[in-house]
């Protein structure tokens, strides 16, 4: 599994000097996907969620990529293609190439099917479950810099369990939830006996191309909404006149779902709104509940000026449990609330959105994630296996030692 350069998956982390009221066990562990989304499932994209193995999260670990050997479809997709069909060395080869003892010793390791089959198989079940294709994630994080690597066309969609290890497996920001989710915290008095373990799950979730313009960051100060961020920094024009339809379906969300039920007076929460059939805009959909925390991506906004702003009504503590129009199971029950009750006269979020001549709107640099990217040589070596990066590794320093030679040519030469 790659190793991760950052200990925090988003790409703009807080400057050094802002000041964060401690972050807590519990605070992360309320983020955590399993934790909020029986309470407001009625407002969310259809998920599944699979306990993780100790198994699982071992193979997760692991250096190399080794895939099922159950999955006889084909993908619809045949943009890209492995270089080698098996996932695993040949036996052949692992017998005859000439490694060390310690490689000859060390016996091939099962492919996910065999290793680790209920879990497998229950994989397979939820796909089916939610319609035949999925979005995985783990408890805070999805694959999104590992999309080059799959074979649905740099999406993180995904057909078979084989795609999820893929994506998993390839994965840098998948470390960050397995390694260091709870690196910021503050330790508390009751961290070692009331807090409950991290028990790191898999959450599928019914797979669909959103548009990305309607993707927003929300920020929740004092159980206040204070501002709403563009999530995709490009510059959509249609956006500018939807700015009071935006805030008016993001605030609808958080006032009649989110405000009193979160358990913390501070936290940011995604949406997705889509496109309405009588309305310009549908109801926005609750996508993530992120960390009031230095590892969140404050987008649009510096952390320093969100900390610094003043709310003119904080709301403290925690006044109710369950979501509006939704029984203690999750099912949505007949009572709902129209768009203008529990409307309160707060503070008005500010919403940010790319501006045409905005600079961030001309981003010529790199693209997005490739900072966790690999070179395709390399992801063909792995898939080789151990034979196929032995080899890789020879070709590799053959080429520095030829240019390592034309150069001390060249110098000699000038000589």
């Amino acid at each position: 599994m790659p190793i991760s350069t950052s200990t925090q998956p988003s790409p703009g982390p807080a400057s050094a000097g802002t000041q964060f009221p401690p972050i807590t066990r519990d605070h992360i562990l309320n983020c955590s996907y399993d934790s909020w989304f029986p309470k407001y499932r009625a407002s969310c994209i259809k998920s599944r969620i699979i306990p993780l193995s100790p198994e699982f999260i071992e193979y997760i670990r692991e250096d190399g990529i080794v895939l099922g050997d159950d999955d006889g479809t084909e993908s619809e997709d045949d943009e890209w293609e492995p270089v080698t069909t098996s996932m695993r060395p040949p036996v052949e080869e692992a017998a005859t190439d000439s490694g060390s003892d310690s490689d000859e010793d060390e016996p091939p390791r099962l492919p996910p099917n065999q290793r680790f089959p209920e879990l497998h198989q229950s994989i397979k079940n939820k796909i089916a479950e939610l319609g035949g294709a999925v979005a995985p994630k783990l408890n805070w994080t999805a694959p999104k810099d590992a999309a080059w690597i799959s074979p649905h066309q740099n999406t993180i969609k995904c057909t078979s369990p084989n795609d999820i290890y893929l994506l998993l497996k390839s994965s840098n920001f998948i470390t960050y939830d397995l390694e260091h989710a709870f690196d910021d915290c503050t330790p508390t008095s009751n961290s070692s006996t009331n807090t409950p373990s991290f028990k790191p799950v898999l959450v599928l979730r019914s797979y669909f191309n959103p548009h990305t313009a309607m993707e927003f960051r929300c920020f929740v100060k004092h159980r206040n909404l204070i501002a709403i961020s563009q999530r995709d920094l490009n510059f959509f024009e249609f956006l500018k006149s939807l700015r009071s339809d935006i805030v008016a379906r993001i605030s609808q969300l958080f006032n009649n779902k989110l405000r009193y039920t979160f358990p913390d007076n501070n936290f940011v929460f995604d949406v997705y709104i889509p496109e309405g059939e009588d309305e310009p805009l549908s109801r926005a959909r609750l996508i993530d509940i992120n960390a009031w925390a230095p590892h969140t991506d404050s987008l649009l906004f510096d952390w320093k000026e969100l900390l610094d702003m003043e709310v003119p009504g904080p709301v403290l503590g925690v006044v109710g449990g369950e979501e509006e129009g939704v029984d203690g199971n999750g099912a949505e029950t007949d009572e709902t609330s129209s768009d203008e009750e529990d409307d309160d006269d707060d503070f008005v979020p500010e919403l940010r959105l790319i501006e045409e001549e905005d600079p961030a709107a001309f981003n010529f640099s790199s693209p997005q994630y490739s900072a966790h990217k690999l070179p395709k040589d390399v992801v063909d070596a792995s898939l080789a296996g151990e034979g196929g990066m032995r080899e890789f590794a020879q070709k590799w320093r053959e080429m520095v030692d030829y240019r390592e030679n034309v150069a001390n040519w060249e110098m000699n030469d000038k000589e």
